[in-house]
């Protein structure tokens, strides 16, 4: 199996054979293949994991899927044990049994229906998914209860957790001891660690309760100064134990839905984590004192504790209603149904198989009316509880341009390179701030520092997944700007009284930026963004470069709008696409399409100054990665 992929399923179909004595073999035997010297675990180029190593972690993958009787225990400390050495490139085996045996798997070539609904229940995540194709539910639970099992047995020692924190702690260890040849070598190791950390602790969000996740995770100080994970992913680990926090009032509803009726202001301080018996309560306050230790003193001069709490405790669910996704759903649902009525074949079996079918179908037609009025529910309440609370997140500082920056720095950019929904979350918690009419927070100034300040350096810094999560942030965010520029009546139904459109900073209510004013300022961001991604592309560094173009792949749908704009861009790609480095000339070919695709609707410099646009979408193949 480790030479030939094909057989891999046949050997694991006779394995069905096997005594538990030989299966407790077995498992020695991959451990030893793994640990054996003498083979490479990475192919020459320093990128990819030899075929032997995945053919490996797959094979074992699908093995425990099929045969529950398999232990794991064993293999589990040996990652561990490898992790402690700081070497993970046996991960791959922890991604394959997560993604065989409990049907999670992150992904970063997302369509924008599936974006859409990864902020959804969990229902409609699982339906909208590549990886949604597994249909037989009641066998993905056991494999599900067996992995979870695995990890956190009834007897010590439970590896759940310490593999979770070595993970993220060999997520930082990979640049600071970094000796690839290749910046892209590291790169590339740390999006694989990356992505294994963000579907480990989806796994275990969904597949352990979460009154015994309190239990197991360590309190949020633990994170950052005894085991020093960076902020960032301790808020990830982090975040389903906030959203238990409950009023000390004896109110049943959880952080961050509203408990508070009347309307009244409620302090953060009657919030209260009730732990067990050999746990003791934390006060939302306690969870406060902690978040400002985090951050240097002067980054509280205009941010507060409140808004970074709020902002890394939130998820796109909470902020998020796709109704279209839902609607989307339901509706291929009921079609399923309508093509089980419509089959004539009335034999025996095909009448069983129907009425199995039409069972499970309607199962899960009920499962997403329910979760999509409970979804529509929960996020009215927690804009409600946003609505109260957003008046203590920013203070008038001396320097205002310094409160965005600090926001910036400290919020948006950890996290909108985290994943596809983070990235997306980041606009949606913007565009929130914005409606909400949060004061000393200005709209305008956050778009222009984000384009003109930071985006160069940003292409620079990141890794490949990353690169394309920061595009598709920018995507989000203009989207929301030229909505904003479409039309004047929206311009000031949306904007024209709202806080984060004053002229002065400091004076929430002082005059507002006019329409003519903002149109203005558009010209400035498109001439910045198309001279930034030129400069990348024109660069001699590869990362650079890739990085542009990936970015470039995330906002093609909605820039360049001006045609003088896009032939400017046209012209570099097209210098690319003889480029002799093979993976630069596949994304520049896909750029090239893409552009090609929207060429039609590009207008003209006129056309944008009186707020002209065309940003219907534009049916396009996924462009491939690596």
């Amino acid at each position: 199996v480790e030479a030939y992929r094909d057989m891999i399923n046949p050997v694991v179909d006779a394995f069905k054979y096997l005594t538990q004595l030989e299966y407790d073999i077995l498992q020695y035997i991959v451990i030893e293949r793994l640990a054996q010297g003498g083979r490479e675990k990475v192919k020459d180029d320093g990128l990819n994991l030899s075929d032997w190593l995945q053919c490996l972690a797959s094979f074992w993958g699908h093995l425990c899927k099929k045969h529950l009787s398999m232990e794991l225990k064993c293999l589990f400390q040996y990652i561990v044990n490898q992790l402690k050495k700081g070497l993970g490139t046996e991960l791959v085996v922890l991604e394959e049994l997560i993604q065989q045996m409990a049907n999670v798997q992150y992904t970063e070539n997302m369509t924008d229906e599936q974006v859409d609904a990864m902020a959804g229940s969990e229902t409609l995540r699982l339906q909208s998914s590549l990886f949604g194709s597994t249909r037989n539910y009641k066998v993905l639970n056991k494999s599900t209860n067996k992995l979870r099992d695995s990890l956190l047995p009834k007897d010590e020692p439970k590896l759940a957790i310490p593999l979770l924190l070595l993970i993220a702690q060999h997520r930082s260890k990979i640049i600071i001891n970094a000796d690839a040849t290749y910046i892209k070598m590291v790169s590339e190791q740390f999006d694989r660690c990356h992505g294994i950390l963000l579907q480990y602790a989806e796994f275990l969000s969904s597949a352990v309760a979460p009154s015994t996740y309190v239990q197991l995770i360590p309190p949020l100080e633990d994170l950052v100064y005894k085991y020093h994970i960076e902020p960032d992913v301790a808020f990830l680990i982090y975040r389903p134990v906030m959203r238990l926090f409950k009023s000390a009032n004896g109110g049943e509803a959880c952080w961050p839905l509203d408990d508070n009726e009347e309307g009244e202001s409620v302090s953060y301080d009657e919030m209260i984590l009730h732990g067990d018996s050999s746990q003791k309560s934390i006060m939302w306050s306690d969870l406060l004192n902690t978040i400002r230790t985090i951050l240097p003193a002067k980054a509280w001069n205009g941010l507060s504790p409140e808004l970074y709490a709020t902002f890394w405790g939130l998820t796109l669910y909470d902020l998020n209603f796709p109704k279209d996704r839902y609607d989307a759903e339901i509706k291929k649902l009921h079609e399923n149904l309508k093509q089980l009525e419509d089959n004539s074949d009335n034999s025996s079996i095909a009448i069983s198989r129907r009425k199995k079918d039409k069972e499970r179908i309607q199962d899960l037609l009920d499962k997403l009316n329910n979760e999509s009025d409970k979804h529509q529910q929960h996020v009215i309440s927690v804009l409600q509880r946003l609505t109260r609370e957003k008046d203590k997140w920013l203070s008038s500082s001396p320097d205002a341009l310094k409160i965005n920056m600090e926001f910036l720095q400290r919020c948006i950019y950890p996290r909108c390179v985290l994943s596809m929904q983070d990235a997306v979350y980041c606009a949606t918690f913007v565009q929130m701030m914005h409606s909400l009419g949060t004061p000393f927070f200005n709209t305008v100034n956050h778009i222009d520092v984000f384009i003109c300040k930071t985006l160069q350096p940003m292409i620079c810094c990141c890794t490949e997944y990353e690169a394309g999560r920061l595009g598709r942030f920018l995507h989000e965010t203009l989207k929301m700007a030229y909505h904003w520029k479409s039309d004047e009546s929206v311009y000031e139904r949306e904007c024209g009284n709202k806080p984060g459109f004053a002229v002065y900073f400091r004076f929430p209510n002082s005059q507002r930026v006019s329409y003519p004013q903002f149109v203005k300022v558009h010209w400035k961001w498109s001439g910045r963004i198309t001279k930034v991604l030129n400069q990348c592309m024109e660069s001699k560094e590869y990362m650079e470069i890739r990085n542009a173009l990936i970015v470039l792949t995330k906002i093609t749908s909605i820039f360049p709008v001006m045609r003088k704009s896009g032939i400017n861009i046209e012209k570099r790609v097209a210098k690319l696409k003889g480029d002799e480095r093979e993976d630069l000339k596949v994304l520049a070919t896909g750029v090239a399409a893409a552009l090609a695709a929207r060429k039609s609707s590009w207008v003209s410099e006129e056309e944008f100054g009186m707020g002209h646009l065309d940003l219907k979408p534009v049916p396009a193949k996924p462009i491939a990665g690596k």
